[in-house]
């Protein structure tokens, strides 16, 4: 299967990570269908067969209380909510700012009155489209293209409970061709990162849904006037994330020139944490219980 490669066309799909792409392709009535699979690929235990789509904006208690925005937000059949975010930079407080946004839809499950505590379940879905790396507090050190969360025994990591969930997939993490690809999480993610180059669709992907996908990605089916659109959307992603790469290419220049020593010191700083993370996975795999290895290395 070919791949497109001219970065200056919109090419023949849509591409999905684009914010018109994201919230054509699943954030629509019409292909609800697309999220649907996609959220049973991600949490096969939740079963979901139908959703509905709520406000992406969710006000806080008073006036002077931040919003929470989230890309899609919707509710199954059975009440669980399911918010699903593309996330194109890291930032600071990275997680801490998806447990505070999934805070707001266990919040709004307080009944007035009498109220037994009994909840359903919110479960938060992050595409990264960045090397994960580079999250502060986290060491995404290895090469699987998901890590998933939930509140678990510190001793012993049973379950406390399944009612918050976080999956965070990291979509360049992502490594196998269409001929390798196992369950439809793989296919959905394989999409994900290659759609907007494809030609075609693979062999792999002729199952209905996905036929039905590309069919929804087509370029070419679209009024002319939504293609004209779509691509002045592109070309605007493109120049912000251009200006945005060149103002950290600046930035990082004068930052070398201006703070050599301070470069070196935190350079050191960071080979002797590098040195204490595989001191701690060499403890692990000799048997070691995590919270002792926590306290020989400090990590």
């Amino acid at each position: 299967m070919a791949n497109y490669n001219n970065q200056n066309d919109a090419g023949i799909y849509i591409d999905p990570l684009s914010d018109w792409g994201w919230k054509t392709l699943f954030g629509s009535e019409r292909y609800k269908e697309h999220l649907i699979s996609f959220i049973n690929a991600v949490y096969p235990e939740l079963k979901v067969a139908d959703i509905t789509y709520e406000n992406v904006e969710d006000m806080g208690d008073t006036p002077l209380s931040r919003n929470a925005r989230f890309d899609l937000v919707c509710t199954t059949e059975s009440g669980e909510t399911v918010m699903v975010e593309v996330q194109k930079a890291a930032q600071k407080y990275f997680f801490e700012r998806g447990l505070w946004a999934t805070s707001f839809k266990i919040r709004d499950q307080a009944q007035k009155g009498e109220w037994d505590y009994r909840l359903k379940g919110v479960y938060s879905i992050g595409i990264l489209t960045f090397p994960p790396e580079v999250i502060e507090g986290y060491h995404w050190d290895d090469d699987s293209f998901i890590h998933t969360f939930s509140i678990r025994d510190d001793k012993n990591y049973e379950t406390m409970t399944n009612l918050l969930r976080f999956a965070y997939i990291a979509v360049d993490k992502f490594k196998k061709t269409p001929a390798e690809l196992d369950n439809n999480l793989e296919k959905w993610v394989y999409l994900l990162q290659n759609l907007r180059r494809l030609e075609g669709r693979p062999e792999e992907l002729k199952d209905r849904i996905f036929e039905r996908f590309f069919k929804a990605a087509e370029i070419a089916r679209m009024p002319k006037e939504q293609q004209q659109n779509y691509r002045r959307r592109i070309m605007s992603e493109n120049d912000w994330n251009n200006a945005v790469n060149y103002a950290k290419e600046m930035g990082m220049k004068a930052g070398l020139k201006e703070g050599k020593e301070e470069g070196m010191k935190e350079g050191m700083k960071e080979g002797m944490k590098e040195e204490r993370i595989q001191i701690a996975k060499n403890l692990l795999a000799m048997g070691m219980l995590p919270v002792d290895v926590s306290r020989a290395t400090g990590l």
